[in-house]
């Protein structure tokens, strides 16, 4: 994961991007919102919900602009989990997995100083949280 830092956070960074749908459609988003697949929304670790992020393919160039409505993704070594309409915009289905590279284009305003504090302090628990995940995987 690559990233480039302008002042207080990361203003574009690039990783792997996957997606979620159908299993998900219906049930309530980390930010109390029930989520729509048919949405331009994404789930990501730690940036605050309302962020807007353009999101670029890196294989076709593909874009599209999502909003932060969740939390995730936590499978080891991806950055964002996009809707299912997020995911058809830059023409992933397929694939799956793609490397994206990721523009921050408006942060929630009222949340920016916390976001800032969360970026330096999550990293451990978004570890454990993949962890635990993993874990939780292997007895199902």
């Amino acid at each position: 994961m690559a990233f480039m830092a302008v002042g207080i956070y990361a203003q574009t960074y690039t990783g792997k991007a996957s997606y979620y749908g159908p299993g998900f459609h219906g049930r309530k988003c980390a930010n109390g919102q029930v989520f729509d697949m048919n949405k331009l929304t994404c789930a990501h670790k730690t940036l605050p919900f309302g962020t807007m992020l353009k999101v670029t393919n890196l294989k076709n160039g593909k874009s599209t602009v999502v909003e932060v409505t969740d939390r995730g993704p936590y499978v080891k070594g991806r950055i964002i989990d996009l809707s299912k309409a997020a995911a058809e915009e830059i023409d992933m289905l397929a694939a799956g997995v793609v490397n994206v590279e990721i523009e921050i284009i408006k942060p929630e305003p009222e949340k920016t100083q916390p976001m800032a504090q969360t970026m330096s302090m999550t990293m451990t628990q978004v570890e454990k949280t993949e962890k635990t995940m993993e874990w939780a995987n292997t007895i199902r």
